[in-house]
């Protein structure tokens, strides 16, 4: 008995801690899709891969969450971007290990009154491009104060 309340007190206080007592700013991220029954091209198909990348970024930030509907967002997150440029072949002491790739991620982002266009940054995957945005895009929240309850 003494163990399941222990267990229901930690799960109470684990949810509350993650955001400090603070209600958490609600993101919607979506990306333009492409007319019905087009087939999606190479840069949709990057869009959406993107918008996956940083939807799983900001679920790993404090005091942010993502929503499904666009109605309960607080703050609307638009992919317009996805590019990778190849930087040339990377190596170690005279032996080739591949090529190196930096992946952009370009966002429209939107908070009633409030809007801006940024990027995140990253050399190899898209994940680290999108760790980059979700960093840029936490800190633009704080910055214009919409992180009050």
């Amino acid at each position: 008995m003494t163990v399941a309340v222990m267990l229901a007190i930690c799960a109470l206080l684990g949810g509350q801690a993650q955001t400090y007592g603070k209600e958490s700013v609600r993101l919607y991220v979506f990306t333009a899709e492409a007319a019905p029954g087009s087939s999606p091209d190479e840069t949709l198909k990057g869009r959406l891969a993107a918008v996956r990348e940083l939807r799983d970024a900001l679920r790993h930030k404090a005091g942010l969450s993502v929503v499904d509907d666009r109605a309960h967002a607080d703050v609307v997150v638009e992919v317009i971007g996805r590019e990778q440029q190849d930087a040339g072949e990377g190596g170690f002491g005279g032996v080739k290990l591949g090529a190196i790739v930096t992946t952009t991620i370009r966002l429209v982002v939107t908070s009633g009154e409030h809007q801006t266009e940024m990027k995140g940054m990253g050399s190899g995957s898209g994940s680290r491009a999108a760790k980059d945005a979700a960093d840029r895009l936490l800190k633009w929240i704080v910055r214009n104060r919409l992180d009050r309850s």
